[in-house]
């Protein structure tokens, strides 16, 4: 593991350290204490935000977020996003909201509340895009998973699905996507969310894109 993730998940940094910011962008989500507490969400200290990264971080970011991704067998993958307060622009005028390092793996985001639902192939499966999204919807007792980016399901050059979802019973189960608003207007989107659907048939999974309403898709 990325030992300065390592440092920051380690009992020394606590649990649930958070500046007032994260904690209203976590409030805002619907996010309860105990969850960011449960899935390791904590503050990066300034000094070791570039270290974590491994490159250094614009000076307007005042500060950062980690969201660390749990393991279902326990502990964490060495995988991570970090928020950035306040958002950037890139060079297009796109906003940049998160960042983890150049060439990291992707990896499913699971809700560590949720995991026994999840194991369970008699319940439906919601893969919710965001880990945000995915802790407020397990919060509401749904059997969720995250995925990081409509293409966050397979490596890169590939189409089949990632490791991770051997952790998941799929055959003859039900699974609803839930991808982000733009799936309406975005044809990326919508093709990687017909990609995913094509992949979990394949594993015998039966599936349905649900579109959430624009107001809780934000």
């Amino acid at each position: 593991m990325n030992r300065w993730l390592a440092m920051l998940l380690s009992p020394i940094h606590g649990d649930g350290a958070l500046a007032p910011a994260h904690r209203r962008d976590l409030e805002n989500s619907g996010i309860t204490e105990r969850s960011w507490i449960s899935q390791g969400i904590r503050a990066v200290p300034p000094s070791a935000g570039d270290r974590l990264l491994g490159f250094q971080i614009p000076a307007a970011v005042t500060s950062l977020m980690l969201i660390p991704y749990p393991d279902p067998a326990g502990g964490y993958f060495d995988a991570f996003q970090v928020k950035l307060f306040p958002a950037l622009a890139d060079g297009d005028g796109h906003k940049v909201k998160y960042l983890q390092p150049w060439g990291s793996a992707p990896h499913l985001y699971f809700v560590r509340e949720a995991l026994a639902a999840v194991m369970d192939a008699s319940r439906p499966l919601f893969l919710v895009e965001g880990a945000k999204k995915a802790i407020a919807a397990a919060q509401l007792g749904l059997p969720a998973v995250g995925f990081n980016g409509i293409q966050g399901w397979h490596v890169r050059g590939s189409r089949e699905l990632l490791d991770d979802f051997d952790h998941i019973p799929l055959e003859g189960r039900e699974v609803k996507i839930l991808p982000d608003g733009d799936v309406r207007t975005n044809p990326d989107v919508e093709r990687g969310a017909a990609r995913l659907a094509e992949a979990l048939e394949a594993r015998g999974a039966h599936v349905r894109v649900v579109l959430l309403p624009t107001v809780l898709a934000a």
